[in-house]
């Protein structure tokens, strides 16, 4: 009966040590680690915020690029109807003005604003060059 008495104190001496040895070398291993992963789980969703910021900053520029560029394109149907309007009235253009305003088409078909019919620049091309 003794003899398990002291096996008892014996097993229980271990077990302490053991459970001391768990805390002093296995708790901040343990710790360390779950630093880690809610480190790399903070960064991820810090990383998801942005990438979602960036899409609604990229989303709203490019609805406001669009609109630019239609107003562009309706800014330049008027001044090609007006020049159209104003060179055919008159009978000559300029060559440079030729020039600038084939260039000016050009950018607006780029659009896909086709509005304006073809032969209005090969009408302009047609005009003379002075009165």
């Amino acid at each position: 009966m003794q003899l398990l008495d002291e096996a008892g104190k014996a097993a229980g001496a271990i077990s302490a040590i053991l459970a001391l040895l768990g805390l002093v070398f296995f708790t901040p291993v343990k710790n360390r680690i779950r630093a880690r992963r809610q480190a790399r789980e903070k960064a991820a969703a810090e990383q998801k915020t942005f990438r979602k910021e960036l899409k609604e900053t990229l989303a709203e520029l490019n609805a406001k690029l669009c609109s630019l560029s239609d107003d562009i394109g309706d800014l330049q149907y008027e001044r090609l109807s007006q020049a159209y309007d104003f060179y055919t009235t008159r009978g000559w253009c300029t060559s440079s003005k030729k020039l600038m305003l084939c260039k000016m088409h050009k950018s607006y078909r780029a659009k896909n604003r086709n509005h304006l019919s073809e032969h209005f620049e090969q009408e302009i091309l047609d005009l003379p060059d002075k009165p």
